[in-house]
């Protein structure tokens, strides 16, 4: 078991792509723990029965119209958040997209040049400049944690088996973006230790959301937890991981 921060004033807390999946559920155990929570959602009238279940959860929730690959979306998040709480706690990248036509869909001589820009627009470029722009606030904080919700899929390690779990499951698009987010995290935690700053990439597990599908063996409260133990990481613990419930998951 993972050892969480006690939380004496509400951290606060910004997750992308709240409004679903892994996303919903990981703001809704971080509600139940106190957090102040910015919920970054592309619809937002449709996602005020969320923030009405955050309050029941016993945290706080504010709205942010929140499209990352959308550069006056990002420069508004960070005026938002700026202005009501002046620093930033926990960032966690969660927003993704996969476009690739299933997991056994595009490989790496098939897939278009437009699908591969489209990934990356939201799981690798949108997720820098996001925490590019929020790095400010999160400095500001005593301590903060950077969580990159990352997927197996984005292992060269395991890819690079001929006869590992992933044989046959080359969707390029999808997996080449979430290597690049896992660089991403080695490289900005080395600068984020001198801030006291966190970073880690998340493995949630096979979780049964849209994008994971019904065969999946994690339920999505089972598939957040990795998220939220990370969220909640003391201060000095470390940084620069890829982690599954606290265990090593392959680069």
């Amino acid at each position: 078991m993972i050892n969480s921060r006690t939380i004496a004033t509400p951290l606060v807390v910004l997750v992308t792509g709240a409004s679903r999946g892994l996303g919903r559920e990981a703001a809704l155990q971080l509600a139940a723990k106190g957090c102040r929570l910015w919920l970054g959602v592309r619809d937002l009238a449709g996602s005020q029965p969320l923030v009405d279940e955050v309050r029941k959860r016993g945290g706080q929730a504010e709205l942010l119209q929140l499209d990352i690959t959308k550069p006056e979306d990002i420069r508004s998040a960070f005026e938002k958040i700026a202005a009501l709480d002046g620093r930033l706690d926990v960032l966690v990248n969660n927003a993704g997209v996969m476009l690739d036509g299933g997991w056994l869909g595009n490989t790496s001589l098939t897939v278009s040049g437009a699908t591969l820009q489209q990934t990356f627009d939201t799981n690798f470029f949108g997720t820098v400049a996001l925490t590019q722009a929020l790095w400010p606030l999160l400095e500001r904080a005593s301590s903060a944690n950077v969580v990159n919700v990352s997927s197996r899929m984005g292992s060269n390690a395991i890819h690079a088996d001929p006869d590992g779990p992933l044989k046959g499951a080359k969707p390029f698009a999808y997996d080449a973006s979430k290597a690049a987010l896992n660089a991403f995290t080695t490289h900005l935690a080395e600068l984020g230790r001198d801030a006291n700053i966190q970073v880690n990439s998340a493995y949630p597990g096979w979780v049964r959301t849209e994008l994971g599908s019904d065969y999946a063996d994690l339920s999505v409260e089972e598939g957040a937890r990795t998220l939220v133990e990370l969220a909640l990481l003391p201060a000095g613990s470390r940084t620069g991981r890829f982690e599954f419930l606290g265990e090593d998951v392959p680069w």
